[in-house]
């Protein structure tokens, strides 16, 4: 019998899967893992080994072996032998260099524009604040209403201090979001748009150039959270012209949790001010001068002491993905959501799974959010009997995130049929009143 694939699952039509076409796609994976090119940096990450299915890279990406490595080199030679000499040698510049290493990897942004440093909210409130700020005369900021909460909280925390008035862009789950549905919001009183590249919990993908367009058309900067986009899908800030833009480095970066995040500020906003002044972002930092000026390009907006060890951390992670290349990255992501829409189409719609990411790839990023009616019992089964890990977001809505980097195209059909014995077993009865303090 040929050991070729009749034809990836992506391709499959799901009114024609019966059990033996089922059976054929299984082995179909094994067949497309053989053939993948980013297939030999799974043994990279820890735990890549074991039978566990992890999904949730989008929340929390598996940690690199050469980490703990790099954590270890850290603890003992740079710290433990260099003390507090590390600061001369290279820790006042790591935020930068690290920024620069991300920007090269997965932003075409160029040197000397993104700095690490803070969490995602804090390098919202700076980066939304200070846009605000270059547009003294309008009072409107446009968002998108499904977005994450921590940037409708940093939103309505700038709306209070400024008084403006926020105007959303509302969301059909089913439907998704179009370009049309932000020109609907932009007026002349436009100061800032605030959206997320990637929807947290649809998955669905704007088109960075047109939206960009748009609020430049409109007289309006415009700021991207990227934190659920950076690392799987291909992004270039400056070809596409964007203001500033931040994003986390604990999903697809797999910089480790509450790694620092980072953020990039477009070279055409030299006026931009950071709106929390700190010693680290003045031009002499180690002068201590009160009255001291704030440093030239992207430095301008540290603030305090940068976390060096987290920071640090991050670089393994930033690295592989340069060496694997954000194009195949891409296809991976996009071939492994393709495949896993399929099966589900096939076995779990029959189970009472519905689809609630977009069906356009191009419109999808990295991960696929299917709806059920007991979707939390269902990932608590799916956790604690399966050892198929993955997240719920409220109400009803489990999120398989795809890592190309060390999820295989075997991971997603044992995800699938791991959710059918779940279901099929009675898993969600059994975990029906479990709720877990991380969803």
């Amino acid at each position: 019998m040929s050991t070729q694939p009749r034809r990836a699952a992506a391709e499959l039509d799901a009114a024609e899967l019966d059990a033996a076409e089922l059976d054929a796609a299984a082995l179909d994976a094994a067949a497309l893992d053989a053939a993948d090119p980013l297939a030999h940096l799974r043994e990279r990450y820890v735990g890549s080994e074991t039978s566990l299915v992890y999904f949730d890279g989008n929340s929390l990406g598996r940690p690199l072996r050469v980490t703990a490595e790099r954590l270890a080199t850290f603890v003992e030679a740079e710290w433990g032998g260099r003390l507090i000499r590390g600061w001369d040698e290279a820790w006042m510049e790591l935020p930068l260099v690290v920024g620069d290493e991300i920007a090269a990897a997965c932003l075409g942004a160029a040197p000397g524009q993104t700095t690490v440093g803070d969490s995602t909210t804090v390098l919202l409130y700076k980066a939304l604040r200070a846009t605000c700020a270059l547009r003294p005369d309008r009072h409107e900021v446009v968002l998108c209403r499904d977005d994450f909460p921590t940037d409708r909280y940093v939103a309505a925390s700038v709306a209070r201090e400024l008084g403006l008035t926020l105007r959303w862009v509302e969301v059909d789950p089913a439907a998704g979001v179009s370009t049309e549905d932000v020109a609907a919001q932009l007026s002349g009183d436009t100061a800032v748009v605030l959206l997320s590249h990637v929807a947290y919990r649809s998955g669905w993908c704007w088109d960075l150039d047109a939206v960009t367009a748009l609020a430049h058309q409109a007289g309006a900067l415009v700021l991207w959270d990227l934190c659920h986009s950076v690392g799987a899908v291909p992004i270039d800030l400056n070809a596409v012209g964007v203001d500033l833009a931040v994003g986390c480095t604990y999903k697809y970066l797999n910089g480790g949790p509450g790694s620092p995040a980072f953020l990039f500020v477009s070279s055409g906003l030299p006026d931009l001010v950071n709106p929390i002044d700190g010693w680290y972002g003045s031009d002499e930092p180690m002068a201590f001068e009160f009255d001291a000026g704030r440093a030239p390009g992207v430095n301008r907006f540290m603030t305090g002491t940068p976390p060096v060890v987290s920071t640090a951390l991050v670089e393994p992670g930033v690295d592989l993905l340069l060496e694997a290349g954000m194009d195949r990255v891409r296809d991976k992501s996009v071939a492994l959501s393709e495949r896993f829409i399929t099966l589900v189409d096939a076995r779990l719609v029959p189970l009472g799974f519905e689809v609630r990411s977009p069906r356009d790839h191009q419109r999808r990023g990295s991960h696929v959010s299917l709806f059920h009616p007991d979707a939390r019992a269902v990932g608590q089964a799916l956790i604690h009997e399966e050892s198929v890990i993955l997240d719920f977001r409220p109400p009803d809505l489990l999120r398989f995130g795809f890592a190309p980097l060390y999820t295989s195209f075997s991971d997603v059909d044992e995800a699938v049929s791991r959710t059918v014995r779940v279901v099929e077993g009675g898993g969600v009865d059994r975990w029906r009143d479990t709720v877990p303090v991380v969803p």
